[in-house]
């Protein structure tokens, strides 16, 4: 079981919260090794969105009108792995990020308060509900969609919405020791967004009494990119055994599915 950890130093609503090391974090990124069956796989669905078969490949006139610069199937293969190893390196550091951010989760030295940790489930699944409106669906529907069942979306939740607040307590943590701080002109490159949407969002969140929470966002996100940027990390490249294995596993669940 699990030892229960203190809850954090309260002043007003704000909670304080420490960090048992604040040393690089150490994790391990696996980089996937590309297999034929893969590059396979992404030309017919190519072919799919191009309304072709297999047997328009044996045309270079009909594979140049559909891919630029292209005449044959060894080249569509060749562009295709090269595409494949691009989305392998984004999925490599986006893996990267995610690992530091769960190893620092770890370190927290308190636990989160129910009521921190229902506020951020709050604000996820109204961003499931916003991408279900999206879609002109309900959330009904778009939780079946999903594959899974009301139950297990629920749980899913209440995983994500624990995460989430533990990484976010821990960044927190991480910014406050550090003596990080952020303005407004970092608001935009921090939160991904363009500056006349940052304009007015932070004009939408003083009104609202609402703008401590964006430079909070801002300010994790700047600790988050110093935690991955001295991060220690390791990079295991699948072998193709390993990648054939995984594959393997990929087909099983969804025929299970």
């Amino acid at each position: 079981m699990p030892i229960q950890k203190p809850a954090p130093l309260m002043i007003g609503n704000k909670a304080y919260y420490t960090l048992t090391s604040y040393d690089p974090v150490e994790v391990e990124v696996i980089v996937p090794f590309i297999t034929d069956e893969e590059v396979d796989l992404a030309l017919g669905s190519l072919l799919e969105d191009e309304g072709g078969t297999v047997e328009n490949l044996s045309d270079p006139d009909w594979i140049a009108k559909h891919f630029e610069g292209l005449r044959s199937t060894d080249e569509l293969h060749r562009v295709l792995r090269a595409r494949l190893r691009e989305m392998n390196e984004q999925f490599a550091e986006d893996q990267k990020r995610d690992k530091c951010m769960v190893a620092l989760a770890e370190r927290l030295g308190q636990s989160v308060p129910p009521e921190h940790v229902a506020s951020v489930r709050a604000g996820i699944y109204a961003n499931f509900q916003q991408r279900a409106a999206a879609n002109g669906m309900s959330m009904d529907d778009f939780i079946a969609k999903g594959g899974i069942s009301a139950a297990e979306f629920e749980g899913m939740l209440d995983a994500q919405a624990i995460q989430t607040s533990q990484i976010d307590a821990a960044l927190d943590a991480y910014a406050h020791e550090k003596k990080l701080s952020v303005d407004e002109r970092e608001f935009g490159p921090l939160l991904g967004m363009k500056p006349n949407d940052v304009k007015n969002l932070i004009k939408q969140a003083r009104a609202a009494g609402r703008y401590e929470d964006i430079r909070e966002a801002a300010l994790r996100a700047k600790a988050g990119e110093a935690v991955v940027a001295e991060c220690s990390c390791t990079y295991h490249h699948e072998s193709e055994d390993e990648a054939a294995e995984r594959l393997k596993m990929l087909r099983d669940l969804m025929a299970n599915g």
